[in-house]
């Protein structure tokens, strides 16, 4: 049964990140926004999915307007099972144009070279600035694969599930732009958030009034996306939940140098579950 609850944030303090986000600018539906996206850039616009709950709700939209609508997910080798699964069966059951991404490095690679990622700062609420300390792993196992796609499938836009409740960095983000599509120089693409306005509350409405079933993840944590990240605050706890021996093995590696060596003499990477 999925907890329509699930937030680390109380309603208060994601209203006030979405005030503070929006400053001001009209809040269209999010329905206004996907069809504006596939006006304007036709079959050149895709969908950013995660298998989370928020990009699952937008592809659910995007599907009324456009059936065929390219969907994207990127599978980084180090997914939760759950999601994994999710993906797959959801892909079949609303007969999705799906292309399924693989990075050309492993997570472990990259941990091999610049070690666990750290925490990501904030950033500067006050002079509205991002810290952009983006983790190796997210460059190789998300950017990169992402600019693949765009590049190999002629896709100019992306259309997301980015809210602006879910942290200050996005919710600077979307402070920053001024819009909830902007063009993004750096990955040569345009980005659609059609939910950055939206609480977890009414995420899960809709959820809720659309029987849409989602990713099993959420019934044990409130996030999906790399289990073994330890770049948010909290991934104790939610790697606990989930799959206590998980957990114990990536502490034990991330406070072990020598586990840490014996694990890449070993060329073993942990099971998730997915083989």
């Amino acid at each position: 049964m999925y907890r329509t609850s699930l937030s680390f944030k109380t309603e208060a303090q994601e209203q006030f990140l979405i005030r503070f986000a929006r400053h001001g600018a009209i809040a269209p539906h999010p329905m206004q926004i996907i069809r504006k996206a596939i006006k304007n850039h036709g079959e050149s616009v895709a969908v950013a999915w995660s298998g989370g709950r928020c990009s699952t709700v937008i592809l659910h939209m995007a599907l009324k307007v456009d059936p065929d609508i390219k969907v994207m997910f990127v599978n980084t080798g180090v997914e939760f099972p759950e999601t994994v699964r999710y993906v797959e069966r959801t892909s079949k059951e609303w007969h999705l144009n799906i292309t399924i991404m693989k990075p050309e490095r492993t997570f472990w690679d990259i941990v091999k070279d610049h070690g666990f990622p750290s925490p990501r700062k904030p950033g500067d609420g006050k002079k509205r600035k991002r810290s952009g300390d983006i983790p190796p792993c997210c460059r190789w196992l998300k950017k990169k694969p992402v600019r693949k796609f765009a590049e190999e499938s002629g896709v100019e836009a992306f259309i997301t599930g980015m809210r602006a409740a879910e942290s200050r960095v996005r919710a600077l983000i979307l402070r920053q732009k001024g819009a909830q599509f902007y063009f993004v120089k750096s990955e040569g693409v345009w980005k659609y958030h059609p939910l950055a306005f939206w609480s977890t509350r009414r995420v899960s409405d809709y959820i809720v009034e659309n029987n849409i079933t989602v990713n099993p993840i959420y019934e044990k944590i409130d996030r999906n996306g790399c289990w073994p990240c330890t770049a948010f605050v909290g991934w104790r706890e939610n790697l606990m939940r989930v799959n206590p021996k998980l957990y114990e093995l990536l502490n034990r590696m991330v406070s072990n140098k020598e586990m840490l060596e014996h694990f890449y003499r070993s060329r073993m990477a942990p099971c998730t579950g997915k083989g």
